[in-house]
């Protein structure tokens, strides 16, 4: 009787303890879907929490990759005169490899290494995004309210834009405005100014017609963010961002770049050889000011913090927004056009908030490339495979872009394409860097008659001087000097390769005085007309 009673008790006891374990796991289950970065509706696969060692056995498969991503990135910083290049891999929502290559500092042998900094470029643009979320989440703005109601100052030159504009045209590129990058690219300007101008440039498409990259709308941005949250765009990050992350080797300006202990020099190519871009240079005054289109400066390291975060919608605990704004982030917002007709890699590209996104090879892909000028960088991952990583480099050739589709394919258990045919890369950078060859033709009146100031209400003002030791005009503008030549009539070329598609065309009244110039500074829109100072009053009040 006994004994039959202690079995009883002893089966009781079972059944008891298989339920709790049952309902343990019930739970812990719940808890693992409501984790999870896409809804149930989704076609993706779920993304999940977990603990690293129990999802992933990503170290044992990459131990056999990860020479081979080091040998192609040696091969490409070969190939390309690359002076330095940092890599991060997260797999599984973890990293498993950030390593530095070359030199940071060529001259000084100072190394790349996982923590050195490198100017982001366009890659910053998705903090912004992800600051607009937090603000949205906080009900202090929405998405689709007019900018208007935060910035009453913002206007476009289409009335309909000016009063429709909402936070999600500015960032997914869809206002009508081309780049017109000039207005803003080395020029001294706050944001608040360059938003100011904004109603002088002329659109090229309707509004929300077309994807039109544009960073103008993301100086816009920056300044909402600033506008709705009180408090400076550079501070909010820091703060909301960076610290909650553990980015501790980020910041938002060449003087927080520069005041880090490890950062990388620029680099150029002239004629055959790389120059330092020296601090500070023409091209990079617009990063000495925070600019949310493109001024963030971080290393391998933190970029893998942050590709984890999308990845797994919070890092160590820290959900910056819920998982339904950060999927709606990674959600196409507009078409964006395919570059190359020919390439069955890439499909079905568009554009989310901040974040590009196509199908890469039968896999969806969400990803931003930066350039600015010394620097590239390209950041990736892949919400369905827990993969994806960045490439950060110190010069503006394409191996940033070349590694980061290599360690894709290897990721992705593909057997790696040959991007840089596929692409139309040109095979070497001398190839792309020719020198330009040019021929003097002499102008029609004396070169003297051209000098003076010029100016746009957009763009600002063009000098024009003559140099008495070369005898040949020279265009200053936004803290560049450009010596021209005279190529037909009232037309000049620059001599600078990279501006000798800036044709100056001059123009002048019925008496033949000089009255304005031309440049086509934007291909999408008329060239950009600069009126002579002083000239153009005294026309203004004959009449």
């Amino acid at each position: 009787m006994k004994r039959k009673s202690f079995n009883q008790r002893l089966r009781k006891t079972f059944f008891f303890l298989l339920i709790v374990i049952s309902f343990a796991f019930l739970a812990e289950r719940g808890n693992s879907r409501s984790r999870c970065l896409y809804s149930s509706d989704c076609s993706f696969s779920k993304i999940q929490r977990g603990e690293i060692s129990r999802v992933s056995s990503a170290p044992k498969i990459w131990r056999n990759r990860l020479p081979r991503v080091r040998n192609y990135i040696r091969q490409v910083m070969k190939k390309w005169d690359i002076p330095g290049l940092a890599v991060v891999i997260v797999d599984q929502n973890q990293i498993v490899m950030a390593e530095g290559y070359g030199w940071r500092d060529v001259a000084a042998k100072l190394p790349v290494t996982p923590q050195t900094r490198f100017i982001l470029g366009s890659t910053s643009k998705a903090f912004t995004t992800l600051a607009l979320g937090i603000l949205v989440e906080e009900g202090k703005m929405t998405w689709d309210e007019p900018v208007r109601n935060h910035l009453p100052e913002f206007a476009l030159k289409d009335e309909l834009a000016s009063l429709r504009c909402s936070a999600r045209d500015l960032v997914t590129h869809r206002t009508g405005l081309p780049r017109h990058d000039l207005v803003w690219s080395g020029a001294s300007l706050t944001p608040e100014q360059i938003v100011k101008v904004l109603r002088f440039l002329e659109p090229s498409r309707g509004f929300r017609s077309v994807y039109q990259y544009n960073n103008l709308m993301y100086i816009t941005a920056g300044l909402l963010v600033e506008r709705v949250a009180a408090q400076p765009w550079e501070s909010f990050l820091q703060e909301r961002i960076f610290k909650p992350l553990e980015m501790t080797h980020t910041g938002c300006s060449v003087a927080d770049y520069l005041q880090s202990k490890e950062y990388a020099l620029a680099y150029r190519r002239k004629g055959s050889k790389l120059e330092v871009i020296p601090w500070p240079s023409p091209e990079q005054v617009i990063l000495y000011g925070p600019r949310a289109s493109g001024s963030i400066n971080s290393c391998a390291v933190d970029m893998g913090h942050w590709v984890i975060y999308h990845l797994q919608g919070e890092y160590k605990g820290q959900r910056l927004v819920s998982l339904a704004m950060l999927q709606e982030i990674h959600s196409p917002q507009i078409v964006r056009p395919l570059n190359q007709t020919d390439l069955p890699e890439i499909r079905y590209p568009s554009y989310g908030l901040g974040w590009a996104i196509d199908d890469y090879r039968g896999h969806y892909r969400v990803h931003h490339g930066g350039r600015t000028m010394g620097f590239t960088s390209f950041v990736f991952f892949f919400p369905e495979k827990h993969f994806g990583g960045a490439v950060l480099s110190n010069s503006s050739s394409p191996g940033a872009s070349l590694v980061a589709n290599y360690i894709s394919d290897l990721g992705l258990d593909l057997t790696p394409v040959d991007w840089e045919k596929k692409l139309s890369i040109p095979t070497s950078p001398q190839e792309k860097h020719q020198p330009l060859s040019s021929v003097k033709v002499r102008p029609i009146r004396p070169l003297e008659e051209y000098r003076g100031e010029y100016i746009n209400p957009a763009y600002g003002r063009i000098k024009i001087d003559y140099d008495d030791s070369t005898e040949m005009l020279v265009l200053s503008f936004h803290h560049r000097r450009i010596t021209l030549i005279a190529v037909n009539f009232d037309l000049f070329q620059p001599v600078e390769p990279s501006w000798k598609r800036y044709l100056v065309k001059f123009k002048t009244n019925f008496r033949g005085q000089i009255i304005a110039l031309e440049i086509p500074f934007e291909p999408a829109v008329s060239p950009i007309v600069f009126e002579k100072i002083g000239v153009i009053s005294k026309e203004k009040r004959k009449n």
